[in-house]
């Protein structure tokens, strides 16, 4: 059924394979090919069943992806395990429901569509076509069996056509259209009086009964994080000192590596090259008349000037390996002055003359530049040589001697060093720096049970083996460390509040008809600003005043200015007034025509997204969903 899929698999077990699966899907359905009577049930809706070994793949390839969305910052604490499987869970359980009431109304993907939607993922292809190898390596390496994989596509394809009916049947009324039409390009005039609320900080005040009460008050906000400090041996190649190389080492890299120290040999040559196209024969003709013209004398630029089809160009000072394999075995097998025969390439036929030679050079093993080179790769290689094995000793004695790290330290000769405080997500700037050792240090294993890490791959040739020396747990900071701190924050937080005070009197004063650039040189710290008409996405004002200046209710009937007072993200309070508001047009007839049909597709979208969740919503609430929570751990 689906062993075009395997194009380039070999021998009997791949058609077996493939027969399997092709049984399965044909006869048993999907269920039944993942759902082994051993694997306990943990959930089953509308008849199909989510085992627990299918629930706890989704899990692990869902940490997957976090894992490769948030790099290094990754941290599995702040994805407790139980709601992440309950969540994903609830979406299996979607999903099946969905694809039960897909088939109760008939719908189907056809094999031709599932091999369709494989070819066309791009993670499957190679240089834009569809690779059977590595649509089974990614496979292999996510740990899932091909036929799982079809079958969970073809759930999904199932659902996907239930998506796009409820899409296709979606609209947006005009009505709709003119209220989002009017809200997307609505400008509003407006006034900012800003009061900076650093202007009052002189006048604020803090005792230390105040720092104490805000210290007492508030324990997590100054809560140091766990930490630890580390012991640990590093085994590093650039730090081994291997011997020196004797001269028998270094004439036997000598001449493995003797083309690398000198100038590669080089050709010039005409070459004339004929495209094959569809007719081989004809192709084949033409290359024997341009031989046989130029035996005679012709220069190939003649020949190729006369010659229908026959492309000329000059081959100047090239290696051989810069030239496609067919041409650079040729012509590096003529004489100077020398006529190839007819050459076959993969696409087109050619003819080379030799014009130029040049030999290839190679300095003289005693050469100093060559001497120094041999040294440095010998050194290299017998550095690499020896920090494999040790990395070899190191591994043996990381498993062998857990509770320690004389034993490592003395074997090896490594000086036991220790770093400064780390924690989960900041280690400075020495080891701490590396995500890999931060995971390590706070790992049950090194941690709660005091045994040595593994060893731990650093990169660029250097393994670490570490335990923890010292650790604390999350403890408040004492109050002598967060004293000034806590003066500030008492300090900016009357400071605000004067600024609100001020702003919110600033506001009575303007609906009482008080010009506002009267109220700005009456008010402490007060600067009035005049944008005049500004829209929506705006990026001169504040957020915050942004969004107050299109969520104070204004009508234009009215006239009357209206007023806000709200904080900024800079920490000032502002006092927002509208005074006018007008609806920007394309000026169309209707007034942004385009600009309409975007917003009618973008609001149906909108529309078929909330169609499709409610239409999830009744039949999950509709649907014979049991869970079996004994089964999920």
């Amino acid at each position: 059924m689906l062993q075009k899929i395997r194009d380039g698999a070999s021998g009997p077990l791949a058609y077996i394979v493939v027969a399997v699966i092709a049984v399965v899907f044909g006869v048993w359905g999907i269920g039944s090919y993942f759902t082994p009577s051993s694997d306990p049930v943990v959930a089953s809706a509308d008849g199909t069943n989510i085992t627990h070994s299918q629930l706890r793949q989704a899990v692990n390839q869902r940490y997957q992806r976090l894992r490769q969305m948030m790099g290094n910052h990754f941290d599995s604490s702040m994805f407790p395990r139980d709601k992440v499987r309950q969540n994903v869970l609830d979406n299996m359980i979607d999903q099946a429901v969905m694809v039960h009431y897909a088939k109760a109304k008939g719908y189907r993907v056809t094999d031709a569509n599932l091999l369709a939607e494989i070819r066309s993922n791009p993670q499957f292809q190679e240089n834009g076509k569809f690779s059977a190898q590595r649509y089974k390596a990614l496979l292999s390496q996510a740990g899932v069996p091909p036929g799982q994989y079809e079958a969970r596509l073809r759930q999904g394809m199932m659902g996907d056509q239930v998506r796009q009916i409820v899409a296709a049947s979606a609209f947006a009324a005009p009505p709709e259209v003119d209220v989002a039409y009017r809200r997307v390009n609505e400008q509003r005039k407006v006034q900012v009086l800003t009061v900076d609320s650093s202007a009052y900080s002189d006048q604020v005040t803090v005792d230390d009964k105040a720092i104490q009460s805000y210290y007492d008050k508030h324990p997590k906000q100054f809560m140091r994080p766990p930490r630890v400090k580390l012991a640990y041996v590093s085994l590093d190649a650039d730090k081994l000192s291997p011997p020196k190389p004797d001269q028998a080492t270094l004439k036997q890299l000598y001449q493995a590596h003797k083309n690398e120290f000198g100038t590669p040999a080089k050709r010039s040559a005409d070459e004339i090259r004929i495209p094959i196209g569809k007719d081989d024969a004809k192709a084949r003709q033409t290359v024997q008349a341009v031989i046989a013209a130029a035996k005679k004398g012709q220069s190939l630029k003649q020949i190729a000037a006369a010659t229908d089809g026959a492309q000329f160009q000059q081959i100047d000072a090239q290696t051989k390996s810069a030239l496609p394999d067919p041409v650079g075995a040729a012509l590096f097998g003529l004489k100077q002055g020398a006529l190839s025969g007819p050459v076959r390439g993969d696409q087109a036929w050619y003819v080379l003359r030799a014009t130029s030679i040049t030999p290839a050079k190679t300095p003289d093993f005693n050469n100093p530049t060559v001497q120094a080179r041999l040294k440095a790769m010998a050194t290299r290689k017998a550095r690499a040589k020896a920090f494999r094995k040790k990395s070899d000793t190191l591994d043996d004695l990381a498993y062998q001697a857990p509770n320690g790290l004389k034993t490592i330290s003395d074997k090896l000769g490594l000086t036991i060093q220790h770093t400064g405080w780390i924690t989960r997500h900041n280690g400075g700037s020495g080891l701490g720096q590396y995500a890999a050792v931060r995971k390590a240090a706070f790992s049950d294993a090194v941690l709660k049970d005091h045994l040595n890490s593994k060893v731990i791959d650093l990169g660029q040739q250097r393994h670490v083996v570490l335990r923890v020396a010292d650790h604390q747990g999350a403890q408040r900071k004492p109050l002598a460390e967060v004293r000034d701190k806590i003066r500030q924050r008492l300090v900016a937080q009357e400071s605000q509040q004067r600024a609100e005070k001020a702003a919110q009197q600033a506001m009575a004063q303007a609906r009482q008809g008080k010009p506002l650039a009267q109220i700005a040189k009456d008010t402490q710290g007060a600067k009035l600003t005049q944008p005049g008409f500004v829209g929506r996405h705006d990026n001169t004002l504040d957020p915050s005043v942004l969004s107050a200046a299109f969520d104070i209710p204004f009508d234009n009937k009215s006239g009357s200015a209206q007023y806000r007072v709200v904080s900024t993200d800079s920490g000032q309070a502002a006092l927002v007034a509208v005074l006018a508001s007008r609806v920007e047009s394309s000026g169309s007839k209707q007034g942004g025509g385009s600009q309409r049909k975007q917003i009618a597709q973008q609001q149906s979208g909108y529309n078929a997204s909330l169609e499709y969740s409610a239409l999830d919503h009744y039949l999950r609430k509709r649907a014979d969903v049991e869970i079996h929570k004994s089964a999920m751990n």
